[in-house]
């Protein structure tokens, strides 16, 4: 079976999708609905990461839907490391 995409592109893909994702949040936290996307984006780009792996896997391209998993893996491990950082810091405001 031939393998059409790149993981490459699926990356670039997902990298994209996530940076439109961040500006929505950004937009939407005018009314207070994006600052749990914003902060919560690892389990928030769930909503296009996943319709967005879907449409290139149905496509056969499955480099391409590999990519976008990755992309969307080293976000999500990214904002966990993030917040773990800051749950687990002593922030002292005196």
């Amino acid at each position: 079976m031939e393998q059409r995409g790149t993981v490459g592109r699926g990356v670039g893909i997902g990298a994209l999708l996530t940076l439109g994702g961040i500006v929505a949040s950004g937009v939407l936290m005018v009314v207070y609905i994006g600052f749990a996307m914003l902060f919560g984006i690892g389990l928030a780009q769930l909503m296009w990461i996943i319709p967005a792996y879907l449409r290139y896997k149905k496509r056969g391209e499955t480099e391409t839907a590999k990519g976008i998993l990755i992309a969307a893996g080293l976000v999500f491990l990214l904002n966990a490391s993030c917040w773990g950082v800051l749950a687990t810091s002593k922030m002292d405001f005196r």
